[in-house]
């Protein structure tokens, strides 16, 4: 009975984590086929499950970010769907880490259009409600960043429960 209880509470506490989300992001950038040389988008969109792992630097997300509109071109469709990779959750461990990564880098992004977008995070995170809303902001209206990092522009927006990565 103790084992039962016990896979139960494994199962559950797998569950609840919040895996799978990176497949989301690989479709938006799927889509952008039409934009680029031909097969460039699916290039692209294989690479993005890998950047949002929780092995993944934080950079890296950026840096794919900008690789999709030097490759694919700056039309809007293309911006927002690197747009979306920039703010999306980055996945991390909860069984090892209790606290997201954010980029340090202030050069990252270097496109101009995604520089001010703050990515999510967990919600299960302490102060992910701050995080999360600048997120959404961030999406209408991109935060200030005069040459800040994604890091420092989050803290400034009054969440500080991460690890910055360079």
């Amino acid at each position: 009975m103790q084992t039962r209880t016990l896979l139960l509470a494994t199962l559950a506490s797998v569950a609840s984590a919040r895996f799978g989300q990176e497949g989301l992001i690989q479709s938006v950038i799927q889509a952008l086929g039409a934009f680029g040389p031909p097969g460039a988008a699916g290039t692209l969109a294989g690479q993005t499950p890998s950047v949002l792992l929780a092995g993944a630097n934080a950079c890296a997300k950026l840096e794919l970010a900008d690789e999709i509109v030097a490759t694919l071109g700056n039309d809007p469709q293309v911006i927002a769907g690197a747009v979306a990779l920039v703010a999306a959750e980055k996945n991390f461990n909860p069984f090892a880490v209790d606290i997201p990564t954010i980029c340090s880098n202030a050069a990252l992004p270097a496109t101009p259009e995604l520089r001010g977008i703050v990515p999510l995070v967990d919600p299960a995170v302490e102060g992910a409600d701050v995080q999360n809303a600048n997120s959404a902001a961030s999406l209408q209206a991109p935060l200030a960043e005069a040459g800040l990092s994604v890091a420092d522009i989050s803290r400034a927006g009054g969440f500080e429960n991460f690890e910055e990565q360079a």
